[in-house]
C-alpha cells in the first residue's frame, strides 16, 4: 500500500493527463480551423512561446520553493498552477487571431513551472521509504494509460460533438484534478513542522540501534 499523499498525488495526475490528453490529437486541427491567419508556423510559434515561458520562469520559481516554508509553498503552487491550466481550454475558446493564442500559451507555460515543479516536490518528500521505484512507477503507468486512453477518445469526440465540448470536458476534469490536491494541506508541512519530523525520527532511530555498552578493560 502507498501512504494517502502519493496516492492523491498520482490519482490527480492521472485525472490530469487524461483531460489534456483529450486534446492532443486535435490541438492543430482545432487552431486551423478556430484562429484567423492560422498556419503550421503559428502552430509551431504557439509551441514555442509556451516553452519560452516554462524555461524563463521554472528555475526562479523552483528556487523560490526550495527556500520558503517547507512545503506549503509547494502545496499553494501546485494548487494555483493547476487551476490555472484547467482553465486555458476555456482562453482557447476566445481566441480568434495568433496573438491571443501565443499569449495563452505564455500564460499556460507560467502555470506550468507552478504546478510541476511543485507537484513533483511533493511527490518527492512523501515517497515511502524502500518504494521508491515502485511509487515512481505507478506515476508512470498512471500517465500512460490517462493518455492513451484519452488521445482516442479526444479525437473521437471532437469528430462527433465538435471542440467545444472537448475543451469544455477537458476544463471540468483539470478542476477535479485540482479538487483532489485540496485535502493534502494538512500534509504539506511547514519548515518548523519538518524539523521537528526529522527530530523525533532520529530520536526514534537512535532507541532502535543503542550505542553497545562499555565493557571495562578493552580500548
Amino acid at each position: 500500500m502507498v501512504n494517502r499523499v502519493i496516492k492523491r498525488l498520482v490519482i490527480s495526475d492521472f485525472i490530469f493527463n487524461f483531460a489534456f490528453g483529450l486534446l492532443g490529437p486535435i490541438f492543430a486541427v482545432f487552431i486551423l480551423n478556430n484562429v484567423q491567419g492560422s498556419s503550421l508556423r503559428v502552430i509551431g510559434l504557439a509551441t514555442t512561446f509556451y516553452w519560452i515561458s516554462r524555461t524563463l520562469s521554472t528555475v526562479p520559481l523552483s528556487r523560490f520553493m526550495d527556500k520558503t516554508d517547507g512545503e506549503r509553498d509547494e502545496y499553494y503552487f501546485s494548487l494555483i498552477g493547476s487551476f490555472i491550466i484547467a482553465s486555458v481550454p476555456l482562453f482557447y475558446l476566445l481566441i480568434s487571431v495568433p496573438w491571443h493564442l501565443y499569449l495563452i500559451q505564455m500564460i499556460y507555460g507560467l502555470a506550468a513551472s507552478m504546478a510541476v515543479p511543485a507537484w513533483r516536490i511533493l511527490f518527492t518528500d512523501h515517497l515511502d521509504k524502500g518504494k521508491t521505484g515502485y511509487e515512481w512507477s505507478l506515476e508512470d503507468i498512471a500517465i500512460g494509460v490517462s493518455v492513451g486512453i484519452s488521445a482516442y477518445i479526444g479525437s473521437s469526440m471532437a469528430e462527433k460533438f465538435g471542440f467545444r465540448p472537448v475543451l469544455i470536458l477537458l476544463s471540468i476534469l483539470g478542476y477535479i484534478s485540482t479538487i483532489v490536491l485540496i485535502p493534502l494541506f494538512k500534509d504539506a508541512k511547514t519548515l518548523p513542522e519538518i524539523k521537528r519530523a526529522k527530530k523525533l525520527h532520529m530520536i526514534k532511530e537512535r532507541r532502535k540501534d543503542p550505542v553497545p555498552p562499555r565493557v571495562d578493560g578493552i580500548k
